[in-house]
């Protein structure tokens, strides 16, 4: 199987329980402080796109409770676990570089820990795809993969999968080349059972 999209599908599918045990694991900060963040600078009751919106954990069940959701995942099986937990959330089964969403529809856009799972050249058309969801003004957050990773695939959690990645120099100007104002761009440490793990958090808006 050649196709990262499947391989992503499937090991999810495939280890749904064991990553969920392995998220456990994580103490996740950064997520919620930056997503609180977030939600100061989006209207009180607003529209938010989740790319990559996984099992429901507490970030979007967060954005849940304050607004409307709208969740994309490749996944079946994490989209299962996540409508248990977001019951009044939209949540698509789908590839979110190809899927139809609403132009201007949404006040904010975020992806936390899942663009290292997009290969590096979709990466440049999905946040275009990004700044086209976002309303005039709206905000984008996300964790990205801050190393130049051209793709890599192999065991991981007990199932085949695939990550890649970008340098933070190149996602940062893949976003601005977007149309998308970088207001924060930040790295940080994660400490995840198999080791350190840095991340590049942006925080963008559409002019």
């Amino acid at each position: 199987m050649n196709d990262p999209k499947r391989i992503v599908e499937l090991g999810y599918d495939a280890i749904a329980d064991r990553f969920a045990e392995w998220q456990s694991r994580i103490s996740d900060d950064s997520r919620l402080r930056y997503l609180g963040d977030l939600l100061e600078l989006l209207p009180e009751s607003p529209d938010v796109l989740e790319l990559g919106v996984g099992a429901g954990v507490e970030s979007s069940r967060t954005l849940a409770q304050r607004g409307r959701l709208t969740g994309v995942d490749l996944s079946r099986e994490q989209l299962r676990r996540a409508r248990e937990r977001l019951p009044g959330a939209t949540l698509i089964h789908g590839d979110f570089t190809a899927v139809e969403l609403p132009q201007a529809g949404f006040d904010g856009v975020v992806s936390f820990y899942v663009l290292n799972n997009l290969p590096q050249d979709e990466l440049g058309p999905l946040l275009r795809r990004v700044a086209g969801w976002l309303r005039p003004g709206g905000w984008f957050l996300a964790s990205l993969p801050s190393s130049d990773n051209p793709g890599w695939r192999g065991e991981w959690l007990g199932t085949e999968m695939y990550f890649a990645g970008c340098d933070p120099k190149t996602n940062r100007r893949l976003t601005e080349e977007a149309g998308l104002e970088v207001v924060r761009d930040e790295l940080e440490t994660m400490v995840e059972p198999e080791g350190e793990v840095r991340w590049q958090w942006l925080l963008a808006r559409r002019r």
